[in-house]
């Protein structure tokens, strides 16, 4: 009788193993200071020391096609920021003039008990590198900050994109799907 209640006992847990264990999807980006730095294997061993799969990947080199590409996926950005900013001309200065520059879209799923927009934005740190805990590839990877991007007028150099939502998630995981094949 002691058996059958150990069995019991192992199925129900599996059961909640499986359930607790969904596999979840994200979309994450390398950036151009990634790959300048020499920080992009690092980066990837870290989110696959976590748990993370890389399921699809691809290194791009920016062209004009990838630049438009990046405008769709910051579109929601562009749109909210004023025109002073100048988002778009940030963007062109650090992912497309002065280059070429790479960057690394990738399709990235894991089937761990923690929502995976929590943990790869936990991972990635603050937007901020400067900001960012010690502990996180943004606080690890770049010394960058807000002021040393704005005096030379580009985007803050922060080495990764990682989703803000699962929405977002699945926007930005069809705007790059020709390219994550």
């Amino acid at each position: 009788a002691g058996q059958g209640i150990q069995i019991s006992e192992i199925m129900v847990y599996t059961k909640e193993k499986q359930e607790v264990t969904m596999k979840q999807k994200t979309f994450l980006m390398l950036k151009p200071d990634a790959f300048a730095g020499g920080h992009a294997q690092e980066v990837l061993r870290e989110l696959r020391s976590h748990g993370l799969v890389i399921e699809k990947s691809c290194t791009l080199t920016v062209t004009m096609g990838v630049m438009k590409t990046l405008i769709d996926h910051y579109a929601g950005v562009i749109d909210s920021m004023s025109k002073d900013f100048n988002f778009p001309g940030k963007l062109f200065n650090s992912f497309y003039y002065d280059g070429p520059h790479t960057i690394m879209p990738m399709e990235v799923s894991y089937e761990g008990s923690d929502d995976i927009i929590t943990l790869t934005r936990t991972l990635a740190g603050k937007t901020n590198p400067q900001d960012a805990g010690a502990d996180t590839i943004r606080g690890k990877y770049s010394d960058d900050s807000y002021e040393k991007a704005s005096a030379a007028v580009r985007l803050v150099n922060n080495v990764i994109h990682a989703s803000d939502s699962h929405e977002s998630a699945q926007r930005e995981l069809n705007i790059w799907k020709s390219y994550l094949k």
